[in-house]
């Protein structure tokens, strides 16, 4: 394998149709609702938040229905799976594949495909500089009543709904202090990438845009990261926090991934 001091590995999905990409059991690309009714999703996504230290990691690419369809078939469903790692102070010049690609077993020209659901997904082996804490020794939500839980995130998200809804990004920042401090160590960030990734929170916030209501029945609670992760989805697997933009006819809604986790025992839940 290749060495780089500082390297950031990633995915690079071509989805074409719903679906959710896991690397270490924790999603890294969710891609659901009216945007799966046509088209497809692509883009390179880093991945050292959900890889902490050097060893194996399972990937698995999960591919469901575009939103309006029953069933996965060869004419409307493809998922494929680049993996890249390139040095972090030079990523555009130094990135290369470290793993073979995988991809659904099936073509346009293939029969008799009809599924549900699929899934296809293989094993990386990373080697990194760090052994980040991160999430991987919080407490195992997994031991926690599950209805219990499920009250205790609801009440998370209506409090971060509210900080999200006022365009409180400075408040927005402060919840956020174990994501923020996790991304900084795994992306190898110098004081001037902290300090545009604030900016373009704060940007973003300062914007005014509408938030979409969080309308609590419509919102269902996944726990991943074998355990020690949690956030709520809504029905269409969508984010409960989403922006409307602007011009909504050319754009999507602007949708915030929040993942939460409880430090240590007898700790509230927090982002991360």
């Amino acid at each position: 394998m290749n060495k780089f001091e500082n390297p950031l590995y990633s995915i690079y999905p071509r989805l074409y149709c719903s679906g959710t990409i896991l690397v270490n059991d924790v999603p890294m690309v969710n891609w659901y609702g009216d945007d799966t009714k046509d088209g497809g999703y692509g883009g390179d996504t880093v991945t050292n938040t959900a890889i902490l230290q050097s060893r194996k990691y399972k990937v698995v690419g999960k591919m469901l229905p575009r939103s309006g369809e029953k069933a996965l078939t060869a004419e409307n469903a493809y998922l494929s799976l680049d993996f890249l790692v390139c040095e972090a102070k030079s990523c555009k010049n130094s990135r290369i594949q470290f793993h073979p690609k995988i991809e659904s077993p099936w073509d346009g020209l293939s029969e008799n495909i009809n599924y549900p659901s699929f899934e296809i997904q293989t094993e990386i082996n990373v080697e990194l500089p760090f052994e980040l804490n991160g999430w991987q020794n919080s407490v195992d939500l997994l031991r926690i009543d599950k209805d219990q839980l499920f009250k205790k995130v609801i009440a998370t998200y209506r409090q971060i709904y509210a900080i999200i809804a006022e365009h409180n990004a400075i408040k927005f920042l402060e919840i956020s202090k174990d994501k923020e401090e996790l991304q900084e160590k795994a992306f190898f960030m110098d004081e001037q990438r902290k300090q545009e990734v604030r900016q373009s929170i704060a940007h973003l916030f300062g914007e005014k845009l509408q938030l979409k209501p969080f309308v609590e029945t419509e919102m269902k609670m996944e726990i991943f990261g074998y355990g020690k992760l949690v956030r709520l989805i809504k029905a269409d697997g969508t984010s409960p926090f989403q922006f409307i933009p602007k011009n909504e006819e050319e754009q999507g809604p602007i949708e915030l991934d929040v993942k939460l986790h409880i430090k240590k025992k007898g700790n509230i839940l927090t982002i991360i």
